[in-house]
């Protein structure tokens, strides 16, 4: 569902559960009150969610969220500087009891930061999950491509998906699948 330039929202039914995906560009550093306005419209689609659903919110924050730990939303492995974007980062996924999965992981400083541009690289994308999902993500990290011609590069999280998360239904011949994702 398209939310507005800055948030798009993607809704899986697997069985029972729900898993409901924000992808989300927000303002660049600086940019107060389109931050103001964004977190807000962020937070709107978040309050619209139900709470026994499992949810990703990922994507360009252009943030700098730092490397002091909260417990269960904030890890020690992210970069150690913070600017104002990054303490409004962290007081979303407090108030909404999201993890900040990209500073919980381990890696080599050139698997840990998201953007390079101009001899500078920092860490201003990332992927939180509510603490539903949290327990099942084993890894978030870069994924280096070197062809492609972008300031950006991919983050990715490994999640474990246990056999009740899916089922195998016998489909006759001829049926296809067909997903509708309108951007």
């Amino acid at each position: 569902m398209f939310e507005n330039e800055r948030i798009i929202q993607l809704g899986h039914k697997f069985q029972i559960w729900y898993l409901k995906l924000l992808t989300v560009y927000a303002p660049e550093e600086g940019k107060i009150e389109q931050s103001e306005e964004f977190y807000e419209a962020l937070q709107d689609q978040i309050d619209k969610i139900s709470k026994n659903d499992y949810i990703v919110v990922t994507g360009v924050y252009n943030a700098r969220v730092g490397n002091i730990p909260i417990d269960g939303i904030l890890g020690t492995n992210g970069e150690i500087s913070t600017k104002s974007n990054g303490h409004k980062l962290k007081e979303f996924a407090s108030v909404n009891e999201l993890k900040i999965t990209n500073t919980f992981f381990r890696h080599k400083e050139i698997h840990k930061m998201t953007w390079s541009a101009r001899g500078y690289r920092s860490i201003i994308d990332y992927i939180l999950t509510n603490n539903k999902l949290s327990r099942l993500v084993n890894d978030t990290k870069l994924f280096m491509v070197y062809d492609v011609t972008t300031d950006y590069y991919l983050l990715i999280s490994q999640i474990r998906l246990s056999q009740k998360w899916y089922t195998f239904t016998k489909r006759s011949l001829g049926q296809e699948e067909i997903f509708r994702v309108h951007l």
